[in-house]
């Protein structure tokens, strides 16, 4: 009885000891960047379980899913499949534990052409070890059968295998590399080395870098990021530990190596601009670390984007957006079909005496050009005209923007649904006086702008150029506490008498409330909501419909749009309301806490 339970005991260490540790206990101390995805099996079963992982599932999108994985398939497996005779099935088995990419700092110097950090890839196969050995054999025997070049070396007693890489040769008229063509022919040389420890599948861009992941692997002890104190605080900040995949950025390291690069490229710049003085004055040099999360519940997903800031380092950007934590949910006059809506509570004018101060700081040239051009509007028609402190010196402590369905599925209506964004003033109607000076520097200076009157109310109306290299109509009215901007004439006219009708409001929306709780609630001082199964029907039509991305995304190239379609065939999308189930609605906001910056974002399960 005693023998079998040591025995007992002496095979759980044995498996402990064999486990494959988390990410942070792989990974050294420089590691710059961090990606994991804990347990894929776990991950892969919420994605599943998710609506959109239910959505793709679903018979309706066959059509469209089978060319789409054809074709992911064909472009980042197909060399794969065709010159190693390996199953993308084969290899997708094998993903059972934690998959994670890390790029450690080693002996990275940016000044450097052919110097890299080293990017290392794990992927743990768990009870499919033999299955893992079996393929990395037949990567071996095919790589011999085909000439290519490889070496094996050993680390930590562990064969490895590198395959090299050589880029295509450029030779001189002599037919001979010169030192710029050698230095480039070296910086795109690639060296991918891979191997197996115990059931971990490992790859890597250098053998330097290989060495001490193998260390923690086989059981060394070397720094690792676990001990890093940066990293310690974001992941109990972060809840790393409860999270199907997770992002992590140690950009102390990554800024120390860019001041550390060529000094001949940090010169000054247009106005006296010094590149580090710039990082120093937004500061961007006080965010110890970035990271991002996202982790699947019974009741939705939860994301998280978070910046590590320490209090006595919160200057410039950081200063200045210091969201108010006051009432940020819907007003009263937002109408439950709203598809979009966000509300952010920041002190303007101090927001704006911050930002002239930091500009002045970084480039007195700037300052000087951004303070004489401001001091100069209006004066063309009035001397004593003082644009700043009509405009700036009246912003108020409150932003307010929603959005409705796109009038119709054309581009241009896609691209400009109606919306209404609200600019709390302590004078609204100084304000308007100032934009309307401030319009005189448009084409056309200002003739253009018309005036009406709605409810008792002035609207002045005016034309802008779009992206589109078009038209689009900007209507403006100065209301109680704001100034509202409107692209809408008919969303502007009904917030203009929302004081005397009965809408119904966004905020009695059932469920908003308790989405809201998911993120902080209404409390922190920015609110975004947005109807996914309304915003995005519009989209998915016109996609549908053959129209394209080019229709949705102008600016894209050719040669991108064709990318694009040969991937997916959007026409082979179903109705809308065959999918629409699957789309729900998501909340968001953003706030300030001891440890720093974070964004929250809350996607419920559809009802």
């Amino acid at each position: 009885m005693h023998v079998a339970r040591i025995l007992s005991i002496s095979l759980l260490f044995t498996a402990l000891e064999a486990a494959v540790p988390p990410a942070p206990r792989i990974f050294p101390k420089d590691a710059l960047m961090v990606a994991s995805v804990p347990d894929w099996t776990s991950a892969e079963a919420g994605m599943r379980s998710a609506p959109i992982g239910q959505m793709w599932a679903d018979p309706v999108m066959r059509p469209f899913r089978d060319k789409a994985e054809k074709q992911i398939r064909e472009q980042l497996f197909g060399s794969m499949e065709k010159d190693l005779g390996i199953k993308t099935e084969e290899f997708l088995s094998l993903l059972q534990g934690q998959v994670s990419f890390a790029a450690i700092r080693g002996d990275w110097k940016p000044s450097e052409p052919a110097s890299n950090p080293t990017f290392v890839l794990l992927i743990d196969a768990k009870d499919k070890s033999e299955q893992l050995k079996t393929l990395l054999q037949t990567i071996r025997q095919k790589m011999a059968e085909l000439k290519r070049t490889t070496k094996t070396i050993r680390i930590r007693d562990i064969n490895f295998t590198t395959l090299v890489i050589e880029a295509a040769s450029k030779a001189n008229g002599n037919g001979k590399k010169d030192d710029d063509e050698k230095t480039e022919a070296k910086a795109d040389r690639l060296e991918l080395t891979f191997g197996q420890v115990d059931s971990a599948l490992v790859v890597s861009t250098s053998t330097a870098g290989l060495e001490p992941v193998v260390a923690r692997l086989t059981g060394g002890t070397v720094p690792v990021l676990a001990d890093n104190a940066d990293f310690t605080a974001t992941e109990s900040w972060g809840g790393f530990r409860d999270a199907s995949a997770y992002v992590f950025l140690q950009t102390t390291g990554l800024l120390d190596i860019m001041k550390s690069g060529d000094s001949k490229d940090s010169g000054e710049g247009l106005f006296g601009l010094n590149p580090e003085q710039a990082i120093t004055g937004m500061g961007i040099d006080g965010i110890r670390s970035a990271a991002w999360m996202y982790r699947h519940t019974s009741s939705g997903m939860t994301s998280r984007t978070l910046f590590s800031i320490p209090e006595s380092k919160r200057v410039g950007l950081a200063k200045l957006l210091r969201f108010e934590p006051k009432e940020s949910a819907p007003p009263a006059f937002v109408p439950a079909d709203a598809v979009s809506f966000q509300r952010m509570r920041l002190d303007g004018q101090q927001l704006w005496s911050g930002l002239e101060s930091m500009v002045q700081m970084m480039s007195p040239q700037l300052g000087g050009l951004l303070s004489m051009s401001i001091g100069a509007l209006g004066k063309d028609k009035d001397p004593k005209f003082d644009f700043r402190q009509m405009f700036f010196g009246n912003l108020g402590d409150d932003y307010v923007s929603f959005e409705k369905v796109p009038r119709s599925r054309s581009a241009s209506d896609l691209a400009n649904p109606p919306s209404l964004t609200l600019v709390g003033a302590v004078r609204p109607d100084d304000m308007v006086t100032a934009i309307k000076a401030l319009s005189g520097l448009l084409p056309g200076g200002g003739d253009d702008m018309k005036e009406r009157e709605f409810n008792g109310r002035k609207i002045w109306s005016m034309t802008l150029p779009n992206a589109e290299g078009g038209q689009r109509m900007l209507e403006i009215a100065s209301t109680p506490g704001y100034v509202a901007f409107a692209n809408d004439r008919s969303i502007l006219e009904e917030y203009l008498r929302s004081a005397d009708t009965s809408t119904k409001p966004l905020k009695d929306q059932p469920g908003l409330a308790e989405a809201a709780q998911q993120v902080g609630g209404f409390t922190k001082g920015v609110f975004g909501y947005d109807n996914q199964r309304e915003s995005a029907q519009a989209t998915w039509e016109t996609l549908r419909s053959g129209s394209g991305i080019n229709d949705l995304v102008p600016t894209m190239g050719k040669e991108a749009v064709g990318s694009a379609d040969n991937w997916v065939d959007f026409k082979l999308l179903p109705p809308f309301d065959q999918v629409s189930k699957y789309f729900g609605i998501s909340v968001s906001t953003a706030f300030w806490d001891g440890t720093g910056f974070q964004m929250q974002s809350f996607y419920t399960q559809p009802k």
